[in-house]
């Protein structure tokens, strides 16, 4: 079975009610960078938005964050 990605929800940040996201990145140097490649080829991300990735204490882990403005809170249904 073929799995395909919608990317349309990644390509845009609909205006609005929108709420602050942040998005981290953590592991081996070498895959947070790649994983910010990624995200910047599905037009997630430019690379130049995610923070140098910067290492975790003694481990060979890095650190790399990514703030943005989420997709808007849909419209709050009215009761009557």
């Amino acid at each position: 079975m073929t799995t395909s990605l919608n990317l349309d929800i990644l390509r845009a940040i609909p205006s609005g009610n929108q709420e602050q996201l942040k998005v981290v990145l953590m592991g081996d140097l070498d895959a947070v960078l790649r994983t910010q490649d990624f995200l910047a080829v599905v037009k997630f991300a430019e690379k130049k938005f995610w923070s140098n990735p910067q290492p975790i204490g003694t481990s060979s882990e890095y650190i790399s964050v990514l703030i943005r403005k989420s997709a808007s809170r849909p419209a709050a249904q009215v009761s009557e």
